[in-house]
């Protein structure tokens, strides 16, 4: 893992390895993923990348602030 092209605080140097896989065995980097969505509280079309989602995810995980699941 190459770490030194990131910042000191940019999440991505930890999911620098991280692989997203679908049912046909396409396999995508997570750095370079986006999730594209509607968010149901706003209606409004939202994007975020995937490797932000895996930090909240982590963040939420440890802190046990919400159910994890």
């Amino acid at each position: 893992m190459d770490v030194l092209g990131y910042s000191s605080h940019d999440w991505r140097k930890h999911t620098d390895d991280a692989t997203v896989t679908d049912d046909n065995s396409a396999t995508l980097k997570v750095n370079d993923c986006k999730v594209k969505f509607t968010n149901p509280r706003s209606l409004k079309s939202e994007e975020v990348d995937l490797s932000r989602l895996i930090r909240v995810f982590v963040n939420n995980h440890e802190s046990h602030k919400r159910s994890v699941k």
